[in-house]
């Protein structure tokens, strides 16, 4: 078989599949394995692959995951702003809830080197935060578990023995016409029993969610005494916030009517 032959198959197989094996290829083509790797050096100064240990991806497949990594780490960096926001809106001595997500998680890791706070979640990976703490002190309440959290009658009767200074509750949705939204019924019902238990009610939410609309409704955002969220949130949201009279918390400032 010519190169240009293999080749072609070479580029066949990584536009179906997006990486190729050097053992499965040599074995294909009837080729030893220093062709194929010759063949691949080939492709990949003619920028159509990356070569890797034992194979090669598409040079697409390469950027792709690379912008996700980067969006990933993006959103992380905005968590981290939120979470640093939410620290300084609880005091030594008080108790909170957080409810379980990913930005909840990050306050979490913040809020775990406080003093003498009482902290009650559904969410596993929170727990874990506070777990080995001796100077806080973890309730976790039972219920039915799904994805690290808990949920469920049993969860929300055992969440109603206590009373909060502060609830964290973290939204997928915020938008003016329907309010504040989750992508779980269990969550948005748990979030709706907890709501009265709580002094301040504190909504955090990523601003890329804000505009957006999750599937099951939580409320109103009038519900909230605080919003956080980082400093990239539009200004007609600001606005919008401000009209309601709720403070609202930013990485670099405190808006408040």
């Amino acid at each position: 078989m010519f190169a240009i032959e293999r080749v072609k198959i070479i580029k066949n197989h990584l536009n179906k599949d997006q990486k190729v094996s050097v053992a499965k290829l040599s074995e294909l083509l009837n080729v030893t394995e220093v062709t194929i790797r010759r063949d691949l050096e080939k492709l990949e100064k003619e920028g159509f692959l990356k070569r890797t240990h034992g194979g090669a991806v598409a040079l697409s497949y390469v950027e792709e995951n690379q912008m996700d990594e980067n969006t990933d780490h993006y959103e992380d960096e905005l968590c981290q702003e939120i979470a640093s926001t939410a620290y300084h809106l609880v005091s030594d001595f008080e108790s909170i809830m957080l409810t379980n997500g990913p930005t909840n998680l990050q306050i979490a890791k913040k809020l775990a080197t406080r003093s003498n706070l009482t902290v009650v979640t559904n969410d596993i990976r929170i727990a874990m935060e506070f777990s080995g703490s001796l100077n806080n002190t973890l309730i976790m309440i039972g219920g039915d578990l799904d994805n690290y959290a808990v949920f469920g009658q049993m969860a929300i009767d055992n969440m109603k023995n206590f009373s909060f200074n502060h609830l964290f509750i973290e939204i997928d949705g915020m938008s003016k016409e329907i309010g504040m939204t989750v992508s779980s019924i269990k969550k948005a019902s748990l979030i709706q029993q907890a709501l009265p238990l709580a002094e301040t009610v504190t909504v955090v939410c990523l601003s890329r969610y804000f505009g957006e609309k999750s599937l099951y409704r939580v409320g109103s955002l009038e519900v909230a005494q605080k919003v956080v969220t980082d400093s990239k949130l539009a200004d007609h949201y600001k606005n919008y916030i401000f009209n309601l009279n709720i403070p609202l918390f930013t990485s670099i400032e405190i808006y408040e009517e």
